[in-house]
């Protein structure tokens, strides 16, 4: 029995279902392909919902599945409500997806429209259809912003979140919102700039606001980051700040990856006059940022001293997540060097001596390299290459053998052996095995490029974590770094009150 799927995905740009939520919306979309599904009998595998916003394939995961499932011949045909759902992204992945449903001869069913890749015509109304959803959505995007960036010289609040200390209110009479004070959450913001004023460091207050029970909008802890957040936001002295996020786009293993950047200069975006009620002075609102422009960031290292800390950008708490900051202590402690989480009072983690944590880790990657060893005298990974590396050689023979076939068919046709109908048979036939074939040779390749990426890291994990205990004390702490990065993705550190210190090692193992 033939195989379908469907796939679902609210667009952001939806006119008719503007107002519903995206499990309404979905809900609806389901229930017109339900239909067609029933009406024509096909036999549903598998639904994918998408619910994340991300325009590109690399933002969608469901999409991934999809299009990994449909490459390897699963379905007879995907479901779609329209064919931008499949793909309103940029035109390396509008190409993408239209050789994986041609190259799998995958029909896309819509209900307009069925679109056969292996039909001429129905490909370049399928390409065709996708270049216009694609040229909507850039002229809908451009209408949007201009749309925002009007909203917001007039004053209005284009976010869809409200920041904190304030709510969104709809503006009476007109479109468009603008933003309300929240009375308990307004009182904490004025009380932040306070302080600031005062000389409080952003993370003394941060403390002060945990130790009060004060939660943040999302109900975490405070730290410095967010308190200064708050305090470069000119949104409290009632203005409106535009184009200060800057999305920005690179390349990564094939994919398109989004980035957004913040502008921390307040001449490098816009700032309009607000609907809204400020909470501080434009006149404290500045004086916070000429107290923060005289607060210089301490560098990270010192020249004159070098790496203080061997496990930077490694050490991280097991209870909170964040990071364990190296500090000194007092000097009535003899200042001894100290490994303390960066949560603070909001967090339980119990700090230590830098040396402690330090014979911690050491004794904790000793024992793990012992059971490692163990490990990869039973694992090998050339058995697996040999298996792999046949199955490639397999698709390759497969492939030759039915370009044969389809340049035979070919002269057959010429010679008029075959009627056009024959062989428009046998070409859909062939062209069905072919793409069996291809997709095949691409697992294979794929498959040996990671089995050989992940024996060559097996190889050099065991050397270089012996030369890291063999030299450890003879090594500088940014060698250490550096040799301990190529091993370890992460070090977890717990350790409540009273209690000992206990280390997780998260090592860069080889993947089959």
């Amino acid at each position: 029995m033939e195989q379908y799927a469907k796939y679902l995905r609210k667009s952001r740009f939806d006119r008719d279902y503007a107002e519903l939520s995206i499990e309404e919306t979905l809900k609806r979309h389901d229930a017109i392909l339900e239909k067609i599904a029933r009406e024509r009998e096909y036999h549903i595998a598998r639904t994918y919902y998408e619910v994340v916003s991300g325009e590109s394939i690399a933002a969608r995961p469901e999409i991934q599945k999809l299009l990994e499932e449909v490459s390897a011949g699963l379905y007879a045909g995907v479901l779609v409500v329209d064919l931008e759902r499949l793909a309103r992204g940029n035109g390396a992945d509008q190409a993408y997806i239209s050789q994986v449903f041609q190259f799998s001869g995958t029909k896309i069913i819509t209900p307009q429209k069925t679109y056969d890749p292996s039909n001429e015509f129905d490909e370049e109304y399928f390409e065709f259809g996708l270049f216009m959803s694609r040229r909507e959505y850039k002229t809908i995007n451009r209408r949007l912003i201009r749309g925002r960036d009007s909203s917001a010289a007039e004053g209005k609040y284009t976010g869809s979140i409200p920041p904190y200390g304030y709510s969104r209110e709809k503006l009476p009479g007109e479109k468009g919102y603008t933003l309300k004070p929240a009375p308990d959450e307004a009182e904490n913001v004025r009380l932040i700039f306070q302080m600031f004023l005062n000389h409080t460091g952003t993370k003394s207050i941060a403390n002060a606001l945990n130790a009060r029970k004060v939660s943040t909008r999302h109900g975490g802890p405070w730290d410095s980051s967010t308190v200064r957040n708050i305090l470069s936001n000119p949104v409290y002295m009632g203005k409106i700040r535009r184009g200060w996020r800057q999305q920005v786009k690179s390349l990564e293993n094939g994919a398109v990856v989004r980035r957004i950047r913040q502008k921390k200069d307040m001449e490098d975006y816009h700032i309009y006059e607000g609907l809204h009620p400020a909470l501080v002075s434009e006149a404290d609102f500045y004086a916070v940022q000429a107290l923060r422009q005289e607060k210089k960031p301490t560098p990270r290292v010192r020249e004159s001293l070098g790496l203080q800390n061997a496990f930077a950008g490694l050490l991280y708490c097991g209870v909170c997540g964040r990071r364990m900051g190296r500090t000194t202590a007092s000097r009535a402690r003899g200042r001894r060097a100290r490994l303390r989480c960066e949560g603070g009072g909001a967090c339980p983690t119990v700090s230590a001596d830098y040396d402690l944590v330090e014979r911690a880790v050491i004794d904790a990657l000793r024992a793990w390299l012992e059971g490692y060893r163990v490990r990869v005298d039973l694992s090998d990974f050339s058995r697996d290459i040999e298996d792999w590396e046949t199955r490639r050689s397999q698709a390759q023979r497969e492939l030759e053998r039915l370009d044969a076939q389809m340049e035979n068919a070919c002269r057959l046709v010429e010679q008029e052996v075959y009627t056009p109908e024959i062989f428009q048979q046998r070409r859909e036939k062939l062209d069905g095995e072919i793409a069996q074939e291809r997709t095949a040779l691409a697992e294979a390749e794929e498959m040996l490029e990671r089995l050989r990426a992940g024996s060559k890291s097996q190889a050099e994990l065991i050397p270089h974590t012996e030369a890291l205990l063999d030299s450890y004390d003879a090594m500088t702490n940014q060698e250490r770094n550096t040799l301990l990065k190529e091993i370890l993705q992460r070090i977890e550190y717990r350790r409540e009150p009273g209690g000992q210190i206990e280390i997780d090692l998260y090592p860069r193992l080889p993947k089959r």
